[in-house]
């Protein structure tokens, strides 16, 4: 995948959130749960590495994060959470190259998405 410089434009990516595509070559997002949006160049990069991301739409009810909380916790591998502006559904999920919308909170769905597509980025890498 194309690295670019933070101060540099690129091409718009071609899903919401993306799955691939233009990223910083230097820094990742980091595993665990964020409160607060993070860059899609840093969390490209992680993805790249091999996180399954679980996004949930800026702005969700506190009680629908915490369903998303439980899922993404009691789930193994390499990972990350975080709100997402204008996302049109209440959780996506992502990893390299791969999509999963979902129109409602289904925690089977989030554990499973993650344990299967996890680690299963281009680079072996902290994320």
């Amino acid at each position: 995948a194309q690295h670019v410089a933070r101060d540099k434009a690129h091409p718009p990516y071609n899903s919401n959130p993306p799955t691939s595509g233009p990223h910083f070559g230097n820094g990742v997002a980091g595993p665990g749960i964020k409160d607060e949006l993070v860059p899609d160049e840093l969390v490209l990069h992680s993805m790249e590495h091999g996180a399954a991301v679980v996004w949930y739409r800026e702005g969700l009810g506190q009680n629908e994060i915490e369903r998303i909380k439980k899922a993404f916790s009691v789930s193994s591998g390499k990972k990350i959470m975080l709100p997402r502006k204008d996302l049109d559904v209440p959780v996506a999920l992502t990893s390299w190259n791969y999509l999963l919308k979902l129109q409602t909170i289904d925690e089977a769905k989030i554990k499973e998405f993650i344990e299967t597509n996890n680690d299963r980025g281009p680079e072996k890498a902290p994320i």
